[in-house]
């Protein structure tokens, strides 16, 4: 037999064997594949028999009907693709978990194209891992959002209409030129929605025919003046929003206080007199001679602002 021959052979077999199981798994797929396989005019998938094996990071998360959650995984800095996991693997499902799972493109909870994920197939590789920055848009990008769709933005400069979150599912904001639905957990019935302005993040996908906003996190329109602040007095030498540096991530912070009415008191209390031992070995120098009491409360506020990404993510 030819070797040269013998040699492309197995050159092509390899190949073909990395990319393709004999079960009909696509492995090492990106999640461009995958988004390929979404018909861009009925949103339907061309694809729903072949199981696609990615790996990104999650963006944004939400409970849906049958103890299901919908939710989107991203490549960094680049548009993401929806997913429908099960009760059984939603823990390994959370905003900026980099995982490897596989699925087959269903139509899933209204009408909104998703990977079902296959129960038991997720694998978290890394927790925190960011996923690129938000795109700032106005309420106007919303009456036709196929540009932004499965892409990570930011919905700048609005309010809630209504006072509480009811449990639909379904928040409306309003800002200059209209109203935006939100797409949330319903978990959060009864809680109180953010006051004032805000900017919520999330990725738009397209929801019974209608554009809306399925939420990862709210902040106030004011983060970047309190997070100069922090800069100012000298917490963002130990503290990150978002990962953890020295001291813990702000975001953790706030996830462990979620639940306590107490919450702004107990943390500019912590400002003030410092203390250790709940989050490791390096003791947190107390602040209260150098930073006001007004500046206390506006970086306790802001902390405790961070809440909301664990509370999406029920």
């Amino acid at each position: 037999m030819d070797m040269s021959k013998s040699s492309s052979l197995w050159i092509w077999f390899k190949c073909w064997a990395v990319s393709v199981s004999l079960t009909g798994t696509l492995l090492g797929a990106s999640i461009e594949d995958v988004r390929k396989q979404i018909d861009p005019a009925t949103g339907k998938p061309k694809d729903s028999t072949t199981s696609f094996s990615v790996t990104g990071v999650v963006s944004a998360r939400a409970t849906v009907e049958g103890n299901q959650v919908l939710a989107v995984i991203q490549p960094v800095g680049a548009a993401g693709v929806p997913l429908l996991i099960s009760a059984a693997d939603a823990a390994k499902i959370i905003p900026r978990n980099d995982v490897t799972l596989t699925g087959t493109l269903q139509e899933g909870p209204h009408g909104v194209t998703a990977l079902k994920v296959k129960e038991g197939s997720v694998t978290l590789n890394q927790t925190n891992k960011a996923f690129g920055s938000a795109e700032p848009r106005g309420v106007s990008f919303f009456q036709d959002a196929s540009s932004l769709e499965g892409r990570y933005v930011s919905l700048t400069n609005v309010t809630f209409v209504a006072p509480k979150f009811d449990g639909s599912g379904l928040a409306k904001v309003k800002g200059e030129g209209g109203e935006v639905l939100i797409w949330l957990t319903p978990t959060l019935k009864d809680r109180d929605v953010p006051a004032g302005a805000v900017n919520v993040f999330g990725v738009p996908v397209k929801r019974d025919g209608q554009w809306v906003l399925l939420a990862a996190r709210f902040l106030s329109v004011n983060n970047r003046t309190a997070q100069t602040l922090a800069t100012k007095h000298t917490c963002m030498t130990c503290h990150n929003p978002d990962i953890k540096a020295v001291g813990p991530a702000y975001r953790d912070v706030a996830a462990s206080y979620r639940n306590d009415p107490d919450a702004v008191a107990k943390l500019a209390a912590q400002i003030e007199k410092g203390g250790g031992g709940k989050w490791g070995v390096v003791p947190m120098p107390p602040l209260g001679a150098k930073v006001p009491v007004d500046d206390r409360q506006q970086l306790a506020q802001w902390i405790y602002g961070y809440r909301w990404d664990a509370l999406l993510a029920e």
